[in-house]
């Protein structure tokens, strides 16, 4: 419901969020679905009408499955088929292709393309369905005040009004890459070293043109540029600026023009919008400032050649949501929230590092066909060996530091299960938002009563998915391994059980993280 009184009140809430991009909305569903009452607040009255963020992975859409708009989502992205690097020519360095409707261990695609402006629409239709989120567009916020036990805020409607005072246990900030939040907290960005300036041009192509179909990075000496095909007749390019060059020359539409005519010609195609960015790489000091928690831009930069960027803040409102919520029903002490950026901030900065690799890699690559010196290391490169990162501490058995099995702190995979005469359901369906001990076969029996207790406290699922029942080969190699995997609420592995890892300990060092 919409809010549009000019007159000063104070209105309470469980939690306030600050910026209603995908991050702010997505937070907002995934409280309100556990009962939170939430206030959402915008500057603007409308989402922003051009695309940005273009790419989302199978865990992102895992977290969507959670809040019921995995389908619908499904029916408006378009899989990614793959990415590689070219040289000048037009030929592959190195790459690799996905065959069309290929799943991942996610259970579903590895890639997927979206139009933000629907997305966007999509996730806020699906919160303005629930009566406990109450959204304050069109409206500025002040300088958040922290208490001992809320924050408030003051906020103003943008075209006049009234101040609205809103007050809450928690802020969540998810108010972009400048953050007046982060800013007014005083809190530091660190920058990991890589400030370009890029073009970027989002196109609707008007006619049938043989463009390729998968991402490419563009290793030219003369110009590096980046291809992104998105869906639909969407498309975009990002061009490196070369050194002496303006911002008000590349966005002159002949130089537009000119730089796109390898690919097209000028009445094939309409520029939707054409911007020029300065791409970064930073992550904040401090994610969590007492009872005001960063997420999203406000907490992390990447440059996009990974197409992680949105992806993190994703996983930043995974990882927090459940820890809350965990707090708010006594279930764990304040120090759960600590263990946010604990969990987060190495796993976003692996991302960010590993984008900037790629960033460099690319100028390497590029000098490397004028003066033959070629890279040493491509581990960053697509298809390259370097490896997607983990949790290694925070809320994980004792262990998970050693890299045990290569399972603890990895994502758990999911699989098309057939359980309970419910037909062909993804496994996530059975225990999203909660912890569960997934086994092969039915461990009911190997379970104490006191350890019973435990898991129904927290809400716990007990599920024996055994071979039988199994309608996909995601879980095979885990469970055949193991005798037990638990998982956390954000499908991060807690622990495994095996022989070397016992049933009654792992649950024993579960229990030990929680009141």
């Amino acid at each position: 419901m919409a809010q549009n009184g000019k007159t000063a009140v104070t209105h309470e809430f469980d939690v306030i969020i600050v910026g209603y991009g995908p991050c702010g909305v997505t937070a907002a569903n995934a409280l309100a679905q556990r009962g939170w009452t939430v206030a959402a607040i915008d500057r603007m009255t409308d989402v922003y009408p051009l695309p940005r963020a273009v790419l989302f992975d199978g865990e992102i859409m895992r977290l969507f499955q959670e809040l019921g708009l995995s389908d619908v989502l499904a029916d408006q992205t378009e899989q990614n088929l793959g990415a590689e690097f070219i040289d000048a020519k037009g030929d592959r360095i190195q790459g690799f292709d996905v065959p069309p409707g290929t799943v991942g261990a996610h259970n579903w695609p590895d890639g997927n393309f979206f139009h933000q402006p629907t997305f966007e629409r999509t996730l806020r239709a699906h919160a303005a369905d629930k009566p406990n989120i109450t959204t304050f567009l069109g409206y500025e916020a002040a300088t958040p005040e922290a208490g001992a036990d809320s924050v408030s805020i003051e906020i103003t409607a943008v075209d006049g009004g009234d101040t609205v005072k809103l007050t809450a246990p928690y802020l969540l900030a998810a108010d972009g890459a400048a953050s007046p939040i982060r800013k007014a907290r005083d809190i530091k960005f660190n920058s990991l070293g890589y400030d370009c300036d890029w073009l970027v041009v989002d196109v609707l192509l008007e006619k049938d043109v043989a463009l390729p179909p998968i991402a490419q990075q563009v290793c030219d000496p003369k110009r590096i540029a980046t291809f992104v095909p998105i869906v639909g007749n969407r498309r975009r390019w990002e061009f490196r600026l070369n050194d002496g060059e303006t911002r008000e020359e590349m966005l002159d539409e002949d130089k537009i023009y000119a730089l796109l005519a390898p690919w097209l010609k000028r009445d094939e195609v309409t520029i939707e919008r054409a911007a020029v960015y300065q791409f970064h790489a930073a992550t904040a000091d401090k994610w969590r400032d007492g009872r005001i928690f960063l997420m999203g831009d406000a907490a992390h930069q990447t440059p996009p050649f990974l197409g992680q960027g949105m992806c993190a803040g994703l996983r930043d409102v995974a990882n927090l949501v459940w820890k809350l919520d965990f707090l708010k029903r006594g279930l764990a002490g304040d120090a759960i929230l600590d263990t946010y950026q604990e969990e987060r901030d190495p796993h976003a900065h692996d991302l960010v590092d590993h984008a900037v690799a790629v960033g460099k890699l690319i100028d390497s690559i590029a000098d490397a066909q004028v003066t033959g010196n070629w890279p040493d290391n491509m581990d960053a490169i697509y298809g390259g060996s370097r490896g997607f990162p983990r949790l290694h501490s925070g809320i994980l058995a004792k262990g998970a530091e050693a890299d045990s099995g290569k399972v603890f702190g990895f994502l758990f995979p999911q699989a098309d299960v057939e359980m309970n005469g419910d037909g062909v359901r993804r496994l996530d369906d059975y225990y999203a938002g909660a912890f569960a001990v997934v086994s092969a076969k039915d461990l009911s029996g190997d379970i104490s009563a006191d350890h019973k207790a435990f898991l129904n406290k927290i809400g716990a699922k007990i599920l024996a998915v055994p071979e039988s029942v199994r309608r996909s080969n995601q879980l095979d190699l885990i469970l055949g391994f193991n005798d037990a995997v638990i998982v956390r609420p954000d499908h991060y592995v807690f622990s495994v059980v095996n022989q070397d890892h016992p049933l009654t300990e792992q649950l024993d060092q579960l229990r030990s993280h929680f009141n």
